[in-house]
């Protein structure tokens, strides 16, 4: 999958509609997309994950300027890389010009812990979180997050879904591929429900504190948003 985020340049309902627009226009039909995810930030959480008492600090500066967040689903590893170089994708990139800029892309391979159900299926309500790793090693990071945290994960009371999204590889803004160190980015976790007050409730349980404790040892930093997420179809 390559993720793109893209900060809003005019309110972000306008923005969507607009992405949305040149989305239906310039990509859906390219070969080897399989499918179109798009997601309105609802707002971002201004609270530091890791420590509550700590002041907050995301993974990049970048990351507090999301807006939108456009997900591509593609057939093979090498199929983002020939989306991005088409015609028809700097075709999209001009006609969201006005509304929208890119912050940077990640690509990278998805784990489904918890199976998707209801209207998580096609998107819905997520708790969508940027990592940076505390662990020494990418593969250290792979093993705790997608065998112990997604165990934890799994005790949350009315979830709809969790997916782990293992970066593979990271882009800034003009699509350029960057060094770990300048985007030190290692997965992007989305915790489905159906709707805020179902996440709140979920967050508010027992289960929580376990998950809370392991984050602190797997990450060192957080970056998390709500978005409202819906596949273009």
């Amino acid at each position: 999958m390559k993720t793109v985020c893209l900060a809003a340049l005019r309110p972000v309902p306008e923005v969507v509609e607009a992405v949305e627009r040149a989305v239906r226009e310039h990509l859906l039909g390219l070969a080897d997309v399989r499918q179109i995810g798009l997601g309105k930030v609802v707002r971002h959480v201004p609270t530091d994950y890791i420590a509550n008492d700590r002041s907050y600090g995301g993974v990049v500066a970048e990351a507090d300027d999301i807006g939108v967040v456009l997900d591509l689903h593609v057939a093979h590893a090498g199929a983002g890389a020939q989306v991005v170089a088409s015609p028809a994708w700097r075709n999209f990139l001009l006609a969201i010009s006005p509304v929208a800029r890119p912050l940077f892309s990640l690509d990278s391979e998805a784990n489904i812990p918890v199976p998707l159900r209801a209207r998580s299926v096609h998107g819905g309500f997520r708790r969508w979180l940027l990592l940076t790793r505390k662990a020494a090693t990418p593969q250290a990071f792979r093993e705790a997050w997608f065998v112990r945290h997604a165990n934890l994960v799994r005790h949350l009371p009315r979830l709809d879904g969790y997916v782990q999204n293992l970066v593979s590889a990271r882009y800034d803004a003009q699509g350029k591929p960057v060094p770990y160190e300048e985007l030190p980015i290692d997965g992007i976790a989305e915790v489905c429900y159906a709707d805020e007050a179902a996440m709140v409730e979920s967050y508010a349980s027992d289960a929580r504190l376990p998950l809370r404790d392991d984050g602190a040892e797997l990450n060192a930093r957080v970056s998390t948003v709500l978005i409202d997420a819906r596949v273009i179809q």
